[in-house]
């Protein structure tokens, strides 16, 4: 589990707006989600290269359109997501697309 609390203050540190607990729950369940995404593409990487272990460069080599297609999914199932969380997932998706 991610700690609420440090993604609350990560939020506050990042708007002038109040951070309510439901948008830190909603954050962190997409944020949950999208390092279950990433390490399972990650450990399909590793073993493509036969390796027991998850290295940094599996996770570098991510496919940015998977990953970004999931990361999507996840933004339009949360309805209660604040705006704060969408814009961190469209910089995270617009990064993707460099790759």
């Amino acid at each position: 589990m991610i700690p609420k609390g440090t993604v609350k203050r990560i939020m506050k540190d990042n708007t002038e707006m109040y951070v309510s607990t439901e948008s830190v729950v909603a954050l962190v369940d997409i944020l949950q989600e999208m390092i279950v995404t990433t390490t399972k593409i990650a450990e399909e990487n590793a073993a493509k290269d036969k390796r027991k272990t998850i290295k940094a460069r599996d996770i570098e080599e991510c496919d940015a359109e998977r990953l970004k297609e999931k990361i999507l999914q996840v933004s339009e199932r949360t309805e209660k997501v604040n705006m704060l969380a969408n814009e961190i997932l469209h910089v995270i998706a617009s990064e993707l697309e460099r790759y």
